[in-house]
């Protein structure tokens, strides 16, 4: 994938993500899993059949079905073993490339110039400790009402800082931008189909997977070989 199509890629999931923050700003999201399930939706919503350059994208999604709601309010779970509440992977086959790869993330809650507070900041130090065991792709999300921010969970773990937002943090559509392009994830976090991408989610534990799907574009039919039979 070239430069103009990550980007309006990477521009096209950007605008989902945003949406889910208007969500949370409408009260429609209360927990970090929600979030996280929320989010899977609205990217799968807008890759459907989404078109650049010669690849067309779908996404399928998975998730923890009958433990949580959207507007659940208590914790009814221990805590995840490898501490992400969020998977995604990306699959693209294509005549040019192949591509299969994925990151885990845990989301937070977070406004701007926030801290967490010491209870909080301890469960995440022990999530982020058990996502960068199992992978380097560990990322940790700041959600809040107008925005995500990203920040790797070894940053954390180093900084050992509750003011998270001194640690330094990236815009999500670079995230999405990257991970178009190849310059981040782990191609041990892999998923070919919708169980495939359900074992995945169920090994981590997680809250909510997706698999963002890239293929050839079909052909348009005035440039195929049956449209020059038929003239």
């Amino acid at each position: 994938m070239d430069r103009e199509e990550s980007r309006r890629f990477a521009a096209k999931l950007a605008g989902a993500t945003q949406r889910v923050c208007r969500d949370y700003r409408n009260g429609d999201v209360v927990h970090e899993e929600p979030f996280s399930d929320q989010l899977c939706g609205r990217l799968k919503e807008t890759l459907e059949d989404f078109q650049t350059g010669e690849i067309i994208w779908q996404a399928e999604v998975t998730r923890n079905r009958g433990r949580f709601s959207a507007r659940s309010f208590t914790k009814t779970k221990e805590e995840p073993i490898w501490g992400a509440d969020l998977i995604m992977t990306i699959d693209i086959d294509t005549s040019a490339e192949s591509i299969r790869k994925g990151f885990i993330a845990q989301s937070k809650r977070l406004e701007p110039g926030e801290r967490l507070d010491g209870r909080e900041y301890r469960r995440l130090l022990t999530q982020c400790e058990r996502m960068a065991d199992f992978t380097p792709a560990s990322l940790v999300f700041l959600y809040h009402k107008e925005d995500v921010r990203v920040v790797s969970a070894n940053a954390v773990l180093s900084r050992r800082d509750s003011d998270l937002w001194s640690i330094e943090t990236w815009p999500i559509e670079t995230l999405y931008e990257d991970f178009a392009i190849c310059w981040f994830g782990d191609h041990r976090l892999q998923a070919t189909d919708p169980a495939s991408l359900e074992g995945l989610r169920v090994l981590m534990e997680a809250e909510a997977a997706i698999r963002i799907v890239g293929r050839d574009a079909p052909e348009p039919y005035w440039e195929s070989d049956d449209f020059d039979e038929y003239y």
